[in-house]
């Protein structure tokens, strides 16, 4: 017989998607991937359920609060204590073939490496840019057409907590984590990475017109460059500094699934780092037949945003002159 701690251990191996559907929780497929479920209960609850690679599960509450693993949801729903919680989970385990996702599921939760239902419970809690992020219109000077053009819907959120502005990163299996940006207008600059995210793309929403791959080295970059030369026919994407090999592998997917005569424009720095990654990139697609152009700022040390910032700043100027 398992001792106390060794049956609490092998608890948080039962397949908490199943459970939560046991109690009322109804899985909401659109909003889920193959590695975090988002599951709903009519009374309001909404959670976010991933699972580790050591087989655990473990969930958020995006309405209730609470988070943990199927121990700290049998408390939440019915309160009690742990010996409360053994029974009812003993009364529960075994009851299905956990092997499998049960009649009430879309799919079997797979492992991930990265902390998926934490990533996609902060991205839900998020608000959507309606009418341009401040930091992007008043510091940046992206234009709010830009942030509310139809290609950039729901790649940029507002976290309502820091005003910091957000752009998803995708890999194969749907989100994985975040950029963040935040700043003012003495320069003062706040970048950094959703915890417990992975690093892949950010990127634009694809059109079956699109004929340009435009790869670029940050997000304010991908809105900078499609400011100054436009949206037609280009799908944008974004590395977030430095490549990694799992990026490898999704630019790979990205540009397979460009449609047949396009080109990819490497739209980096202009500075040894653009240079680094746009050498990166080009032996990534070294086995693609596809032509490759790098497009960089005009001055040395630019980014696209410098040049962006330059334009908006020249042509104020002609105004006030006029």
């Amino acid at each position: 017989m398992l001792d106390r701690n060794a049956e609490l251990e092998n608890f948080k191996k039962m397949n908490l998607c199943d459970y939560a559907a046991s109690r009322g929780f109804v899985a909401d497929r659109r909003s889920s991937s193959k590695h975090s479920m988002v599951m709903r209960h009519p009374r309001g609850d909404k959670l976010i359920v991933g699972r580790d690679p050591s087989g655990k599960y473990y969930y958020f509450n995006a309405k209730g609060g609470d988070s943990g693993t199927i121990i700290d949801l049998c408390q939440m729903l019915d309160g009690g204590n742990l010996g409360d919680v053994r029974k009812t989970l003993r009364a529960f385990d075994g009851s299905i073939d956990h092997r499998v996702p049960s009649s009430q599921l879309p799919f079997e939760l797979q492992p991930s490496e990265h902390d998926a239902a934490r990533v996609l419970s902060a991205w839900m809690s998020m608000r959507h840019v309606s009418a341009g992020h401040p930091y992007l219109t008043n510091v940046r000077k992206i234009s709010i057409e830009v942030q509310t053009h139809s290609i950039f819907r729901d790649r940029i959120r507002i976290d309502h907590q820091t005003g910091n502005a957000v752009f998803p990163h995708f890999n194969r299996s749907g989100l994985c984590g975040y950029e963040i940006k935040n700043g003012n207008r003495s320069g003062t600059t706040f970048t950094g990475f959703s915890p417990g995210g992975v690093k892949a793309l950010a990127c634009s929403r694809p059109r079956d017109t699109d004929r340009e791959a435009v790869i670029c080295e940050t997000s304010i970059d991908m809105l900078s460059i499609a400011d100054l030369e436009g949206t037609d026919g280009r799908r944008f994407f974004s590395t977030a500094g430095q490549m990694s090999p799992l990026q490898a592998e999704c630019l790979r997917s990205a540009v397979s699934r460009m449609p047949n005569g396009s080109r990819v424009i490497l739209a980096f720095d202009n500075d040894d780092g653009g240079r680094k990654i746009a050498a990166q990139v080009r032996e990534t697609l070294r086995d693609f037949d596809v032509p490759i152009v790098e497009h960089y700022p005009p001055e040395p040390g630019q980014d696209w945003n410098d040049v962006l910032q330059e334009r908006r700043g020249i042509a104020n100027l002609d105004m006030r002159l006029g």
